[in-house]
């Protein structure tokens, strides 16, 4: 008989576990969950006894009593029955979770095959620019950092360094930095 014991201290060890049972009969195995990231005690655990009347009889006698200072819950386990739906936890690369639902409702094949598609040409936004933008946030002919277009290959007394204020039509040659 496969027994359930749970509300264990999280210092009890398996063997003192098996020797607990072991007092009412023959224990065939005795197992305490561990956390597999914390790799600590769950709080409970299963013995498992061959003969019935003698995992009945533990059963009975070890059922609220205190071990580490704790009431031990013992009962004998439910086995947990599988509906056709049921898949065991596994990490196989068949795993259910590839196969992607999310895109459902109206009109949700015709976003996902056209995602990405009605892009304006040119352009873009973020810090990079992207395309043929200029570069910058924002790029193209504003947004910081990025010179307009119309702007490339001029240099003189009216383009200058973008960073260093060029272009300014005040006589002004102070660096940004400085205003």
């Amino acid at each position: 008989m496969d027994i359930f014991v749970g509300s264990l201290s999280f210092k009890l060890k398996e063997s003192e576990l098996r020797e607990a049972f072991e007092k009412f009969g023959e224990v065939s195995s005795a197992k305490i969950i561990i956390d597999k990231i914390t790799r600590q005690s769950k709080g409970f655990g299963f013995v498992e006894m061959p003969d019935d009347e003698q995992a009945k009889l533990a059963i009975s006698e070890l059922n609220g009593v205190e071990m580490y200072g704790r009431p031990l819950v013992v009962n004998e386990s439910q086995k947990k029955e599988r509906t056709p739906g049921d898949q065991p936890r596994t990490s196989s690369s068949s795993d259910s979770r590839s196969s992607d639902t999310r895109s459902s409702g109206p009109g949700a094949s015709d976003r996902s095959a056209n995602f990405g598609r009605n892009k304006p040409a040119g352009g873009g936004g973020g810090y990079s620019g992207g395309g043929n933008s200029g570069g910058g946030y924002g790029g193209g002919s504003g947004g910081y950092g990025g010179k307009p277009k119309s702007d490339y290959g001029r240099g003189g007394r009216d383009g200058g360094d973008y960073k260093k204020g060029g272009g300014s039509k005040r006589g002004d040659s102070r660096d940004r930095d400085d205003w």
